[in-house]
């Protein structure tokens, strides 16, 4: 077991508002910057699904600390977690940890173990590694800028996704260098273009991702597909719900022999019973070609989706 003792920066965060701040001043968290360096990461994806991810990815992490703090597991995402830990044979010394240069940058770090490794929890449909790598990296940076003579460990992504994504994972990965670190973030500051930051990863042999599948699916594309099964899913149940009330509604005034039922908001008819002719298009086409021909009635389609939730 190492040394336990950590620095502890005077820069308070703000919970409710995500804000760090120093003698009154507001110092900024690393996201923007990652966000900067690789803008196209969420790009096409709804600010609904974004925060609904990050809704969820904030319910599991207080539930790690919860684990780690008092032993309380409730969930089989925080038995996954236990069980990386337990893999790795490494306990955990701090959630939460926060770091800073102290001028201009704060952030916390999800887990600092108790041999100085750095995790980063995602609980993403997949993981963004280039992302995540100069997250944990900027975190390593100055984790060793405010705990001089201490060396940070190893950097590990842990992917604790829902089942349908993969299983959970310990991603190990390749620390970008403090210097190369700290001329990203004074670029960043300086509104720098981010093409001009990421050629200068590249030339370190910083690896962009490439887009990866589940099938035919891209996986940045998951998410989408997830909420049109949610979407199924509740117009099942309103639809359901819909002929539910009409039926009550129906029987209620055939009783009563009304017509129509009105207030200010809405307004219900009953309407009585008829029949409904239709043509048969298909038997018509094959027996009367020539009149299918005379009375048919072209129409344009613009290019569409379909989906079936199997």
């Amino acid at each position: 077991m190492k040394n336990q003792s950590l620095y502890n920066s005077p820069v308070l965060f703000n919970e409710d508002g995500h804000t760090y701040t120093l003698d009154g001043h507001t110092l900024q968290g690393v996201t923007p910057i990652i966000s900067w360096l690789f803008p196209e990461t969420y790009k096409g994806i709804p600010q609904s699904i974004l925060e609904n991810v990050a809704q969820y990815g904030g319910m599991i992490h207080k539930k790690i600390e919860l684990a780690d703090s008092m032993g309380i597991v409730d969930d089989q995402v925080v038995r996954d977690y236990l069980e990386l830990k337990e893999q790795k044979g490494v306990k955990t010394l701090v959630n939460e940890y926060l770091v800073s240069d102290e001028r201009r940058i704060a952030s916390s770090i999800d887990i600092v173990m108790d041999n100085y490794d750095l995790w980063d929890v995602k609980t993403t449909s997949k993981v963004h590694i280039p992302n995540v790598t100069m997250q944990l990296s900027i975190y390593a940076w100055l984790f060793e800028e405010q705990n001089p003579g201490l060396k940070a460990g190893d950097l590990y992504c842990c992917w604790l996704p829902k089942p349908q994504y993969g299983k959970a994972d310990l991603i190990k990965l390749n620390r970008v260098s403090a210097d190369i670190c700290k001329e990203i973030v004074q670029m960043w500051c300086c509104g720098a273009d981010p093409l001009q930051a990421r050629a200068i990863l590249a030339q370190t042999g910083f690896q962009m991702e490439k887009q990866r599948t589940v099938g035919e699916v891209p996986i940045s594309m998951l998410d989408l597909m997830d909420e049109l099964i949610t979407i199924s899913d509740t117009k099942k149940q309103l639809e359901e719900r819909e002929k539910a009330i009409k039926d009550v509604l129906l029987q209620h005034m055939s009783d009563a022999g009304a017509d129509k039922w009105a207030n200010d908001l809405i307004e219900v008819t009953r309407n009585g019973a008829y029949e409904r002719t239709s043509i048969d298009s298909t038997r018509l086409k094959k027996e009367q070609p020539d009149l299918f021909e005379r009375f048919k009635k072209v129409t344009n389609v613009a290019e569409s989706i379909t989906y079936k939730v199997l």
